[in-house]
């Protein structure tokens, strides 16, 4: 299944918006962007990149380990029916943009 742009951007959406209600004014999260990719069994998946602003500590690994689990709801009602994965990635270290 290939995915368009609009779904990749509502992925992204649904999880700027989970992270920004969990982590509150202690982040920020900019650019969030979402691509579709294959693995090493020829599936499509969706890979979420989350550049963030804050301090890393105060990120609960516990709750974001399960961010893929925690965007099901939203993202069965625009079609997507496997879980992505997501990188969280410091701004600093955001350098060269988005993977190709």
């Amino acid at each position: 299944m290939g995915y368009n742009a609009d779904v990749l951007e509502k992925v992204a959406d649904i999880a700027r918006g989970l992270m920004e209600e969990r982590f509150g004014d202690g982040f920020v999260f900019n650019p969030v962007f979402v691509k579709a990719k294959v693995d090493h069994d020829d599936e499509d998946y969706l890979e979420i990149y989350i550049i963030y602003d804050g301090d890393y500590k105060n990120l609960d690994p516990g709750w974001t380990v399960g961010l893929g689990r925690r965007t099901m709801p939203a993202l069965l009602e625009i079609g997507v029916t496997e879980p992505p994965g997501h990188l969280l990635i410091e701004k600093s270290e955001w350098e060269e943009g988005p993977p190709k």
